[in-house]
């Protein structure tokens, strides 16, 4: 469930920071958990999303505030139940219930959003390795533990783990020649204009933005383009409000694919920190606190090992948000 605030900068407020702003007009929130919110991205002010606390505010301007305001389990990869505990440890407590599929040679689980797959500039332990790991140490030895592939932060859904060498080199290479199909399940601003199609746009990196892609169109590529190819099909259309559920098949596995694809198309994804900035005054643009994105489906042959197909079910706050979508579509 999502609380929120709402306010109106007074003239005693005029050019204070934004979180000390935010704090006067919420008695009831401390700057600690205004910070929390604007780092979740559920902080805004006249319907566009404050990034940095010291932003300053104006007269008249409308603060808005929105966080999960209950606990969940871990298994369901909400990020209220993981990324407010802010270690391992509270994480791990509940990590085993996220195990789809264990084996000698590999783990499969559904990762919560809100985990990183891999080291990050803020800490090299914070990683769904040094979390699995620390929900049972002897069983998931850190140094036993090998990423095959990786999803975003806060992505959801099915991640395989090699337990040795060996066979991250095996699953890496049934990665790499298109041994593996993939399906994923998003919830979007807009309606694609078919409902269903392929997206071919090779991606770059955003020269202008830290961390961020773009896609190419035209004929002149970056020479630092990838080939990227998504089929998508539109699941669900929520035309009243403009929204839609879009299930995607990415044929190849660059960094950001789905959402640098589905931008492309004029149909981002919810909660998307990155690339939906470009919407304002959607009637859903504060809905989600997270990118509404989750990997649902992955089935992998290995050579000489076997065929295998694991299924994700959606996290609550996933089906909580698509609930909205479609409560509000009915109004």
């Amino acid at each position: 469930m999502i609380a929120s605030r709402l306010a109106v900068v007074s003239p005693q407020l005029q050019g204070f920071r934004f979180d000390v702003a935010a704090a006067s007009l919420f008695s009831d929130l401390s700057r600690k958990k205004i910070k929390e919110i604007i780092d979740a991205g559920g902080a805004y002010c006249n319907k566009r999303r404050i990034l940095i606390a010291k932003q300053q505010v104006r007269l008249g301007d409308k603060i808005e505030l929105f966080w999960e305001s209950r606990q969940q389990s871990a298994s369901d990869g909400a990020p209220g139940s993981l990324v407010s505990h802010g270690n391992v440890a509270a994480r791990a407590e509940k990590l085993q219930q996220a195990i789809l599929f264990e084996c000698d040679d590999f783990v499969v689980i559904n990762k919560p959003a809100g985990i990183p797959s891999q080291a990050t500039l803020i800490s090299s332990t914070d990683t769904i390795l040094h979390a699995l790991h620390a929900s049972n140490p002897s069983r998931f030895p850190l140094a036993h533990l090998h990423l095959v592939h990786r999803l975003d932060k806060d992505t959801s859904g099915i991640m395989m783990i090699a337990r040795n060498k060996n066979m991250q080199r095996k699953i890496e290479d049934a990665f790499r020649d298109g041994c593996v199909k993939k399906e994923y399940e998003a919830l979007c601003f807009c309606i694609p204009k078919s409902s269903e199609g392929k997206i071919s746009y090779p991606i770059a990196p955003d020269r202008s933005r830290k961390n961020a892609w773009m896609p190419v169109f035209g004929a002149r590529r970056p020479a630092d383009a990838k080939l990227a190819e998504t089929d998508y099909r539109v699941r669900e259309v929520f035309r009243k409000i403009q929204a839609s559920a879009i299930t995607c098949f990415p044929a190849t596995g660059r960094t950001h694919q789905i959402r640098v694809h589905l931008m492309a198309i004029g149909c981002p994804i919810l909660g998307d920190k990155t690339y939906s900035n470009n919407i304002m005054g959607h009637s859903a643009a504060q809905m989600a606190l997270r990118q509404m994105l989750h990997a649902s489906r992955l089935q992998l042959q290995i050579p000489g090992v076997g065929n295998f197909q694991w299924v994700a079910p959606l996290p609550s706050d996933f089906t909580e948000c698509e609930l909205a979508l479609r409560n509000m579509n009915e109004v």
